[in-house]
């Protein structure tokens, strides 16, 4: 069972209304034409919108029922026929060789990737699945050294959402370790029932920080070229206090 199988509806529920990417991918899809490659897709946030402006996508993702989520919400948007959900680790799925014009890891999900090689493995993938002149977009939250050496464990209330028309609290809770860029994660999910106690869903994870000299290094071992580094959607320059790290790379044939 994948980590987020468990709370993929309300995963689903909680991101899904999340848009402030969207226009950026549609800009780069234009750019680059497709076929596109959504890796570590989700429930298909950014999935099935680019779907619906006709392009074919290709998402990837290791739970399965995060898959079935995009698989419904591609039918329900009609756009089914131009949608291929493959279930696998991006660090070993099998991609078809050379098919996609742009392959992005959306939002701080190449984070997940704690190892040195789980990383390298998984650029390793994306660089098969490009086509020559194709482009990789990572999205990373960048590392504010103040807030990682802040991060004590205590639980906040981060947001509240709905779920089938019941209220949904989300408490998080961060523990981080400058030294090996590590922070481990506590997702808590209270579904507020209207004559019963909360439901609560729980599950905890870690995320590795990669900084920007970090992240070019990598994809250069990966076999990338960097293109260009972004410090948000906008396309603004990136710096220290930037909110996210966003690289595009170009692979390196020989």
């Amino acid at each position: 069972m994948s980590l987020y199988d468990p709370i993929a509806r309300l995963y689903d529920a909680e991101t899904r209304s999340y848009l402030d990417d969207l226009g950026f991918y549609l800009e780069m899809a234009r750019r680059t034409g497709g076929p596109l490659l959504d890796a570590m897709c989700g429930s298909g946030r950014l999935l099935i919108p680019l779907a619906e402006q006709g392009y074919a996508v290709t998402g990837c993702d290791l739970s399965p029922a995060m898959l079935e989520l995009a698989q419904a919400r591609a039918a329900a948007a009609g756009v089914a026929p131009q949608v291929t959900l493959v279930a696998g680790d991006l660090c070993r799925v099998s991609l078809p060789e050379q098919q996609f014009s742009l392959a992005f890891v959306a939002i701080n999900s190449f984070m997940h990737l704690e190892r040195t090689r789980d990383q390298l493995a998984a650029l390793a993938t994306l660089h098969h699945a490009l086509q020559a002149d194709g482009v990789l977009i990572l999205d990373l939250l960048n590392p504010d050294p103040i807030t990682i050496v802040q991060d004590d464990n205590r639980l906040l209330v981060d947001k509240t959402f709905t779920l089938d028309g019941q209220q949904v609290l989300k408490l998080v809770a961060s523990s981080s370790d400058p030294a090996s860029q590590i922070s481990q994660m506590t997702y808590i999910y209270d579904v507020q029932g209207e004559h019963a106690p909360p439901r609560r869903s729980l599950i905890q994870f870690a995320l590795r920080w990669v900084h920007r000299y970090e992240l070019e290094h990598l994809l250069h071992r990966a076999g990338f070229a960097l293109r260009a580094v972004y410090g948000s959607y906008d396309l603004d320059e990136y710096t220290s206090t930037s909110e996210r790290l966003i690289a595009l790379a170009v692979p390196q044939r020989s």
